[in-house]
């Protein structure tokens, strides 16, 4: 007779765990590749849970430190968590039980799994005594359980970054069928007027926070500047891009729409004419030959321990020279949730500089600003939402008005010098009445608004909305309007 899951030993593997552990000790770069894919809690012996929160620790207090036999005791003795991590001699034969630490990937999966296993184990015994709950509505108890399983059933996929190619194909199914120039200090945009104003481009280690009013085009000013980047036929740049809204199917789409240069209403609806087919075909031929250098990441309420893990996978083993994260309100923070939401968020922003400096890549973050703030004026620094300290730990803060959404349609913007020198006749031309009756075209003013190693300051430029993409407004004809 089977014994009842009540007399059992919960599913546990301790010489994966054992081996695991044991592999970071032997070789630092495992804890790259593993650390997304378990937690403490994962671990079924205590000891090790406090040993994995250990190697976590001295990541975060002590950056750059090996993590070995040697430099773990002296850390636990610090914070007075040799007892808990089981004892020097513990940690010390750790290494001697690791059959093969290229294998740490496996011991981690090994591990996750089980620990899921017993998670429902727990849930199980959940669903039982709800049974016996006479005061709680069925309905209810069913919605609740319902939900735990889902979160558990998504918790099973570590959502891990795929190339760009892995997903064109969703999106061109949906459409169709129903490094660095020379010269530059830093990474080029791709518009010259924005790497002018930054003095070469996007620097490494910069925090770029890029805020603005919601539907202004924040979203599409980043794809825009990724695109520039990850699908430049001469130097591509590799991307990283988190996408915490918007699904990575829906930004390939709006990838697609702007280098075909095909309406994405009419993608997104499947009203597509025969000539936007064949370009959207051919376009996504050319897109595949760089599409190795788009990483996406799309899982939706991404924590932000998440973040960081799957950034220095994405820079160490990828070779990403740029990460995108849209948008920073929606990154789940570590810690203590009984915190204000402003402390959640500013210990957010302090982290991602902080990983900025630690990668040595520039993070560029999108952030929403105050929706009464700026709705009658140009945005400003302190309407950045959620906390004041997004603006203080940002090397940059871009900031975009559309006069066009505001009340106030004076597009004067007195904080800031407007020095257009290459807009000229072009930009009389896009404010005249044949523009006022093209809303797929119109101007968007990019407010330089913080540079903590350079001067700011305002210039324009077009965004077509039609094709979701940012111009330089010399490179927009008077036929396109």
């Amino acid at each position: 007779m089977a014994k009842s899951a009540a007399t059992r030993v919960p599913p546990h593997d301790l010489s994966c765990e054992s081996a695991l552990l044991g592999s970071v000790l032997l070789k630092n770069k495992v804890l790259d590749d593993v650390e997304s894919m378990v937690t403490s809690s994962d671990f079924y012996q205590r000891a090790n849970q406090k040993i994995w929160e250990a190697f976590l620790g001295m990541r975060k207090d002590l950056p750059g430190t090996t993590i070995d036999i040697i430099s773990l005791p002296k850390y636990i003795a610090e914070k007075g968590m040799v007892e808990d991590c089981g004892g020097i001699a513990y940690i010390s034969k750790l290494t001697s039980e690791v059959p093969v630490y290229e294998n740490a990937s496996y011991y981690a999966s090994v591990i996750r799994n089980l620990s899921v296993k017993r998670q429902l184990l727990n849930l199980s015994v959940e669903i039982g005594e709800s049974v016996f709950d006479e005061t709680q509505d069925v309905h209810f108890a069913i919605d609740r359980l319902d939900s735990k399983i889902s979160e558990l059933s998504t918790n099973t996929d570590w959502g891990a970054y795929k190339e760009s190619g892995d997903v064109l194909n969703e999106a061109i199914h949906q459409v169709v069928d129903i490094r660095p120039s020379q010269g530059h200090v830093g990474l080029s945009t791709g518009f010259k007027q924005l790497d002018y104003k930054l003095g070469g481009g996007f620097k490494n280690t910069d925090l770029i926070i890029i805020g603005a009013r919601p539907s202004v085009g924040k979203t599409a000013l980043a794809l825009s500047i990724a695109d520039n980047m990850a699908f430049n036929r001469s130097n591509p740049i590799k991307v990283g891009f988190f996408s915490l809204e918007m699904a990575g199917q829906t930004l390939m789409e709006r990838l697609i729409a702007r280098e075909a240069m095909v309406d994405a209403t009419a993608m997104s609806s499947g009203q597509i004419t025969e000539a936007m087919k064949e370009s959207i075909l051919n376009t996504a031929d050319r897109m595949y030959d760089n599409s190795k250098y788009f990483l996406i990441q799309d899982t939706p309420n991404i924590s932000l321990a998440e973040i960081k893990a799957q950034s220095r996978r994405m820079v160490r083993k990828e070779g990403v020279q740029i990460i995108f994260i849209d948008y920073i309100g929606l990154i789940e923070p570590d810690g203590d949730s009984s915190k204000k939401r402003f402390e959640l968020m500013a210990e957010v922003s302090r982290s991602l500089k902080g990983l900025a400096r630690e990668l040595k890549v520039p993070i560029v973050c999108l952030s929403q600003v105050n929706r009464d703030a700026a709705k009658d004026r140009a945005p400003m620094l302190s309407d950045l939402r959620e906390s004041g300290a997004i603006e203080q730990d940002a090397d940059v803060v871009i900031l975009l008005d559309d006069a066009s959404k505001r009340l106030d349609e004076n597009n004067k913007i007195a904080q800031y010098e407007e020095d257009d020198p290459d807009i000229g006749e072009e930009e009389d031309h896009s404010s005249g009445s044949e523009s006022n009756k093209k809303k797929d075209i119109r101007t968007i003013k990019i407010i330089i608004a913080k540079q903590r190693n350079g001067s700011t300051g305002a210039f324009n430029l077009l965004f077509r909305s039609n094709y979701v993409s940012f111009n330089e407004i010399e490179k927009i004809r008077t036929t396109d309007f």
